[in-house]
């Protein structure tokens, strides 16, 4: 293949991925399929068979290269609370929760995705579910790594209560795009989201002092 047909052919798999995230931005999950994507591209839908074996291919890469979730190197990127510092795992885990809520925030997609896949299970959710997992279990064993702790009981310690904070975060953004107040915070304000991470923060103090106790002799 020359290089042209390579640079073209790769640009319009770009193009395809990114008229994934548009019509799930503009038009909700029910605006995919092959004739829609291809028409926002600009290209004809064979090539979406050609290039990514048909629609579930498509949804399938859009899942590990859309920027519908953080990248671990994003939400771990320094500074960071490190192992020296004074509880710094409770608070490494703060940021880390301010960092995913920032990120809710600011991405309609991931928003979306969030409110369809409770509501309908498809291949794009699977996909998308799996991604997430995936860097989700990525980010704690690098946590872990950070703070020289076991993995496997980092995870049965951390995993808990992230899951928890997580799902909160996930479900208050999702719920903001919508209604604004939720149990008297305005969940379409910077002000009620940082009163939602000192609470988190807060939580997380809580729990170090009981469950990672052992943590911080080590």
């Amino acid at each position: 293949m020359s290089e042209a047909r390579e640079r073209d052919r790769e640009a319009t798999k770009a193009r395809l991925l990114q008229s994934v995230e548009a019509l799930i931005r503009e038009e909700g999950f029910g605006a995919l399929g092959i004739n829609a994507l291809a028409k926002r591209a600009g290209t004809d839908k064979v090539l979406i068979y050609r290039y990514f074996g048909g629609l579930a291919g498509l949804l399938s890469a859009y899942a590990e290269e859309g920027d519908f979730w953080w990248h671990v190197d994003d939400i771990l990127a320094e500074p960071l609370p490190g192992p020296d510092e004074a509880d710094g795992l409770s608070r490494c885990l703060g940021v880390i929760f301010a960092r995913h809520a920032a990120f809710l925030r600011a991405h309609a997609v991931a928003l979306e995705v969030i409110a369809w896949e409770i509501a309908q299970r498809n291949e794009l959710t699977e996909a998308l579910e799996s991604v997430r997992e995936s860097r989700s279990q990525e980010m704690m064993r690098r946590l872990a790594a950070r703070f020289d702790l076991d993995v496997r009981e980092f995870l049965a310690s951390v995993g808990p209560l992230f899951a928890l904070l997580g799902a909160a975060a996930n479900y208050l953004a999702a719920r903001g795009r919508r209604l604004r107040i939720f149990n008297g915070i305005d969940l379409q304000s910077d002000e009620g989201w940082r009163t939602l991470e000192r609470s988190a923060a807060r939580m997380i103090a809580g729990v170090a002092s009981g469950a990672f106790s052992t943590y911080s002799t080590q």
